[in-house]
């Protein structure tokens, strides 16, 4: 079987007015991670327009086309699907988006998936096979148990600045009001990991040194987090990752992070006004001191310690973002039908 898999640009990404390469940080993990469902002998091309132009008129038709669409890519999307299927192929479509608005694009799309795809893409790969596939495959059933390994074999590691990122759970423990995750992981557990043995597999795949975990909270099950950096620990990775302010408050969390090579963290503070933060059910800030969280401020003794003083702690406008994924440029490539 022959597959195209397609993450069209978002506008902004190819607007002199933006700046474009913030857009080329990180591989599409959601399509690669689709991908690795796929038979060994299938064809597989994976294209992203946010580093390489696509002349969808010299494409081959394959038997199947995957297209991921985002709120600002909606209309390149489209503009992809119709043509494929003007010439009779079968196209797919899940992610945030299409989760969002799926009547929308079930007028541009033969099947489409909503919420996360790791129990309905295998079942719609037997069925399409089968010649029997459904209009529409939504998430019920959320687990990572089994997943295949990322097909980073797809991935042209060049043309990214971080082509070592990686996601090892999906979505996050806690309930933002602006937050796009409970609206798409609805109807099913809205944040799940890896079994610690296979996140740490998937990290032994990736060459060099440095990582970036694109995980929404990688501390949010901190029994997961705490053997995840156990395991980390003796590998001389570097990495970053996304957390909280009470996440950086656990004892002892923090430190074995750093001991397995934690780095950067991005943290989300919002505001220093508690009223605001119930109104934004942002609940893991409340009462929570920011000072003591950033190392360099009025911090208390044990961040004088030589390993927590080398992890910087970044400001962020928001603590969590999701699989097919939302549409800034770190959310957009998380797996699968992610945010």
């Amino acid at each position: 079987m022959r597959v195209t898999m397609i993450l069209p640009a978002l506008t902004e990404a190819t607007s002199p007015l933006f700046r474009p390469i913030k857009y080329s940080l990180f591989p599409p993990l959601g399509l690669a991670t689709l991908a690795g469902y796929l038979d060994p002998d299938d064809e597989v091309t994976l294209l992203d327009e946010h580093v390489e132009r696509v002349d969808i008129e010299a494409l081959d038709s394959p038997d199947l086309l995957v297209v991921q669409p985002y709120i600002t890519s909606a209309r390149r999307s489209y503009e992809i699907a119709d043509h494929f299927r003007a010439r009779g192929v079968h196209v797919a479509m899940g992610g945030l988006h299409v989760t969002s608005l799926p009547d929308e694009a079930a007028a541009h799309a033969d099947t489409i998936f909503t919420g996360p795809g790791e129990d309905t893409w295998p079942l719609f790969l037997k069925d399409f096979r089968a010649g029997v596939s459904g209009r529409r495959y939504d998430s019920r059933l959320r687990t990572l148990a089994g997943l295949p390994p990322v097909r980073r074999d797809l991935i042209k590691r060049n043309l990214y600045l971080v082509p070592n990122s990686i996601v090892v759970s999906r979505g996050c423990p806690h309930h933002c009001d602006f937050c796009y995750k409970d609206a798409f992981f609805e109807g099913g557990k809205s944040f799940y990991t890896q079994a610690v043995d296979d996140a740490l597999a998937e990290i032994e795949r990736l060459p060099g040194k440095h990582l970036y975990f694109l995980d929404d909270h990688l501390l949010g099950n901190r029994r997961f987090a705490g053997a995840l950096f156990d395991g980390m620990a003796g590998m001389g990775r570097l990495w970053q990752a996304a957390g909280t302010v009470k996440s950086v408050l656990q004892p002892d969390l923090l430190e074995r992070a750093v001991d397995a090579g934690l780095r950067s963290l991005f943290v989300g503070f919002e505001t220093v006004n508690s009223a605001n933060l119930a109104e934004r059910r942002k609940d893991q800030n409340i009462g929570k001191d920011y000072a003591a969280a950033v190392p360099g401020s009025m911090t208390p003794v044990s961040w004088s310690t030589p390993a927590l003083s080398s992890v910087s702690t970044t400001t962020a406008r928001t603590s969590s973002t999701g699989r097919w994924s939302g549409p800034s440029s770190r959310a957009s490539r998380r797996p699968p039908f992610t945010s």
